[in-house]
Order: C-alpha cells, then sequence, then structure tokens
C-alpha cells in the first residue's frame, strides 16, 4: 500500500474582510509585543559590566551604589517601557525586572556603579 499525502489544489481568491482584519491584528500584537535582545547580546553587556567592575575594583574605586541611587535607578526603571516582568525568582521572592533593551535583570544591575541605562535614563556611578 502505496500513501502519501497528496495536496488538494487550491483556488486563487482575494481574502475575506476577516481575514484582513485578523491579519492587522496579529501584526499590531507582533509590534507590541516585548521581546528580550538575542541571547549574544544580552551576555556581552554582561561581561562588560563585570569587565568594567573589575577594572573599577583593582583602581579602589566603587563597584557597588549606595542604596539611595540603587533605589533612584530601579524607580527610573520600574516607569520604564522598557522593563519587562519576568516570574517571581524563587532565590528572592521577587519580580524579576529585565530590559528589553540589554536583557538585563535591571534590579541587580541598578547596584552595580559602572552600570549605565541602555537608553541614558541614568549614568554610571562617579563619587567624587
Amino acid at each position: 500500500m502505496n500513501l502519501k499525502f497528496k495536496p488538494k489544489p487550491t483556488i486563487d481568491r482575494e481574502a475575506t474582510e476577516q481575514e484582513l482584519k485578523n491579519i492587522k491584528e496579529s501584526e499590531k500584537m507582533l509590534k507590541e509585543e516585548k521581546k528580550l535582545p538575542p541571547t549574544s547580546q544580552m551576555v556581552r553587556d554582561l561581561a562588560v559590566t563585570h569587565w568594567k567592575s573589575l577594572k573599577a575594583f583593582m583602581r579602589g574605586k566603587h563597584v557597588i551604589v549606595p542604596q539611595e541611587v540603587a533605589e533612584k535607578r530601579w524607580n527610573e526603571c520600574i516607569k520604564c517601557d522598557r522593563l519587562l516582568y519576568d516570574e517571581i525568582n524563587p532565590d528572592t521572592d521577587k519580580k524579576d525586572g529585565r530590559c528589553t533593551e540589554c536583557g538585563c535583570f535591571m534590579n541587580v544591575k541598578c547596584n552595580y556603579a559602572t552600570a549605565e541605562c541602555p537608553i541614558g535614563k541614568w549614568k554610571k556611578f562617579e563619587n567624587k
């Protein structure tokens, strides 16, 4: 017995109003969807932040910002439309906010003195 899939011939036709509406809604949803950057970009950003922190530590500079600065940075992140909340982190029992620009966990990145917001909402910490 020879069973092979035989496609049925299709008839060319114009899309219906409902199909066009569904296409437009799908395109709108895809544009609004918040996606994280590629893994390679996230790893690169993490490596750069840690490398800068190591260099700062070796120079005797601050690696971690004061609590007030970290809270101010985090409050800026919370207001940002590019912050994406993931599921609750089992280690901290808090939602980990990830930036859709750099992919970093911003509740952690806010504490690094050498870290900067990828869209410029806050700069690296300079203690004069």
